[in-house]
């Protein structure tokens, strides 16, 4: 056995060992405990441009602008959906009785507040089979109005709002075969 093996056991069984690993404990607990010294810094959002600020509790700076921007965006995502299912809706197919060649249906369908006129047709090729088409048209409109980026002006308060009317379309076609 070398002689470091030799010193280490010696260390490890000696009866003080046990006192001086408590005391390496305490110590390195004390000097992680105490704090050290922090660093506090400040987030400077105009670097970013006019506009922008800090969101508390977070290391985020962002603008007014921005949000309302946001805001918007999701409000015409939501009605656009809306309008979609509309126009889904709309487009029924009509019933074929047996012995005819050609149907034709119109439908009416609103979702959410918006509505949709869709316009729909079968066409007997033979037998069962049977080529459908369809097209429907929806209203997309609405309006927002932000209280996220107010500003005051010598007449009041003056509030962002947006306003949209967007005539959609949606249209399909395909091959059916019943039996």
């Amino acid at each position: 056995m070398c002689t470091s093996m030799k010193a280490a056991r010696l260390v490890i069984t000696h009866k003080s060992a046990r006192s001086i690993v408590a005391a390496a404990i305490a110590v390195l607990a004390a000097t992680t405990a105490t704090p050290s010294n922090a660093v506090e810094y400040v987030k400077i959002c105009s670097l970013y441009g006019a506009g922008f600020f800090y969101i508390p509790g977070t290391d985020t700076c962002t603008s007014a602008y921005q949000i309302v921007t946001n805001q918007f965006g999701i409000a015409r995502a939501n009605t656009r959906a809306a309008t979609g299912t509309a126009m889904a809706a709309s487009l029924v197919a009509p019933w074929l009785p047996t012995g005819t060649n050609y149907a034709i249906s119109n439908h009416w369908a609103a979702f959410d507040g918006q509505n949709a006129f869709g316009y729909s047709g079968l066409m007997r090729l033979s037998g069962n089979f049977v080529f459908s088409a369809g097209f429907a048209a929806g209203l997309d409109r609405g309006r927002l109005l932000s209280l996220s980026n107010r500003t005051q002006t010598e007449f009041g308060t003056s509030v962002p709002a947006q306003s949209w009317s967007d005539v959609r379309g949606l249209s399909r076609a395909g091959f059916m075969y019943a039996w």
